[in-house]
């Protein structure tokens, strides 16, 4: 686990990323986190768009970019 520090920037609040946290999350400055929360009031981030529209669409670009061989496959 991480503790992050929590600071106020202008009206907003910011959190503080350590460099073990930017790297697994793959994020930089200027990125974008993806935070969802789950039915118990966990927050989950992510350094992808992980909700079920972004899965969806990067499955349909991996099929039409590999139609060929999975239609070989089905055979």
């Amino acid at each position: 686990m991480v503790a992050l520090k929590v600071t106020k920037v202008g009206e907003d609040l910011a959190v503080v990323l350590t460099e073990e946290l930017r790297i697994a999350l793959g994020v930089a400055e200027g990125g974008t986190l993806y935070a969802e929360t789950s039915d118990a009031g966990e927050v989950t981030l992510a350094g992808r768009d992980m909700s079920f529209e972004a899965r969806r669409a990067r499955g349909r670009v991996f099929i039409t970019r590999y139609k060929k061989t999975i239609d070989a496959l089905a055979k």
